[in-house]
């Protein structure tokens, strides 16, 4: 008899877990929490295991490491939050009101949007006007009321893509005739020789390249701790993004010297290169000499120092 209980007894459908996250948008926090209570409210009305966030999903979205404005990282959220659905609010100042949005994203990418605007004065928790995304009757049309406008709407699963406009390119210039330049005098050096300025440079960037390859070990090791923090709480959230935002710059400065360093370091190596190669030309002279058996002239080819 029980093992017939057993079989004929349906299995126990997993319960629907919505969740609303805190909203977001420049208004004062006090407004947004009166906001996200009447959501909560008017989503618990046909979503029995509704419950409410502790983040917001810009801050949700920095914890699992996706940008917030692409289709997959609602999938990548809910997965992350362990539910079937969110609600997205952003509230936004207009001229005589308030306009609060509401998006309900659900796995896969289907989403559903409505919008109403709250005309200076209004309770910020009166939004009847969005009842029609929780399943619930929209109210009636009141002068002076809410402007509300609800429709369901599809998350595309992928951008499209950008074609980027064709590229004009220029004719080639032509190459400038280059006249060569006189020999020096014998003992003097080549024009444009600038020995301890060509040294400086050199050095240079040596020690930019150096402190560059220093601040990639830093933000290597930033992103090390980065890999290991925790996200338990806001404040673990908000402690990512303070070293997300160290790995950065440390990342961008290292790149900066790193770059610096080799172009300053590798200009000045080649005018000290070609300096030096230009001192060295050889050059040949004819000198008078007396000798033991007479006079005459000496032909020399040597460099000048």
């Amino acid at each position: 008899m029980l093992a017939t209980l057993a079989v004929a007894s349906p299995a126990a459908a997993e319960p629907h877990k919505l969740l609303v996250l805190q909203s977001e948008g420049r208004v004062d926090a006090a407004t947004r929490a009166k906001i996200d209570a009447a959501i909560v409210k008017l989503a618990s009305a046909s979503e029995p295991q509704t419950a409410a966030g502790e983040l917001n999903f810009s801050d949700a979205a920095t914890a699992v490491g996706c940008k917030p404005d692409t289709a997959s990282c609602k999938d990548e959220v809910l997965g992350m939050l362990s539910v079937d659905e969110i609600v997205i609010t952003t509230v936004t100042p207009k001229p005589g009101g308030l306009e609060v949005a509401v998006r309900r994203f659900a796995k896969g990418g289907a989403s559903h949007d409505a919008t109403v605007t709250l005309p200076t004065g209004t309770p910020p928790d009166k939004l009847d006007g969005i009842a029609p995304l929780f399943g619930g009757a929209a109210p009636a049309p009141a002068t002076g009321g809410g402007a509300i406008s609800t429709g369901p709407t599809t998350s595309p699963t992928g951008e499209p893509p950008v074609i980027p406009a064709p590229n004009t390119v220029p004719a080639p210039a032509p190459s400038p005739v280059v006249q060569p330049l006189p020999a020096p005098p014998p003992g003097q050096p080549p024009p444009g020789s600038h020995h301890r300025l060509e040294v400086a440079g050199m050095w240079g960037g040596g020690g930019l390249l150096v402190l560059g390859v220093i601040l990639w070990g830093a933000a290597s090791g930033v992103q090390s701790d980065i890999n290991n923090a925790p996200v338990a709480t806001k404040q673990n959230l908000m402690d990512l993004k303070d070293l997300e935002s160290k790995g950065d710059a440390d990342a961008g400065l290292g790149n900066v010297f790193v770059i610096t360093g080799l172009v300053v370091g590798g200009v000045a190596t080649y005018f000290y290169i070609r300096d030096r190669r230009a001192a060295s030309t050889a050059t040949a002279r004819l000198t008078p000499a007396v000798f033991d058996h007479g006079a005459g002239l000496v032909f020399t080819i040597g460099g000048t120092p």
